[in-house]
């Protein structure tokens, strides 16, 4: 009970998005993803030599529906925490009501997820997770 109070009380303190916080670590920026924009490798290549080597790290993706809805996006990483998604789908009109909401996840492992239509690309897959699920991507 203690330990899913405590887990609750950090997601709360950790999505408060609105409120500009203290980060301690490498911030890779903001990055807009959608059919038309361009792929941001510059932000994954700051995101995985962070994580990579241990060192605190935040990525900023706005990510655009085919119906023009911004999906926004948070990772975080430290050794305390491990990797932290946020994902808010509260603007995309045309997914289920229920999945309007912010989404978030706590996982423990992160590796390269190599795109088929190009193995120069890739997004993250992230295991070992707690919260809206056992896995996610990112973006």
């Amino acid at each position: 009970m203690f330990r899913a109070l405590m887990w609750t009380v950090l997601v709360v303190l950790a999505g408060c998005e609105s409120r500009p916080a203290a980060f301690s670590g490498i911030d890779c920026g903001l990055a807009v993803e959608s059919v038309n924009a361009p792929y941001d490798l510059e932000g994954r290549e700051c995101v995985w030599n962070a994580y990579s080597s241990g060192t605190p790290v935040r990525w900023q993706v706005t990510s655009i529906t085919i119906e023009g809805d911004p999906i926004r996006q948070t990772l975080k990483f430290d050794r305390v925490l491990g990797v932290v998604v946020f994902r808010d789908m509260s603007a995309d009109r045309f997914s289920g009501q229920a999945n309007r909401r912010v989404w978030t996840w706590r996982c423990s492992t992160m590796a390269k997820a190599i795109w088929a239509t190009d193995p120069s690309w890739y997004s993250f897959n992230l295991t070992s997770c707690t919260g809206d699920g056992p896995t996610t991507s990112f973006p």
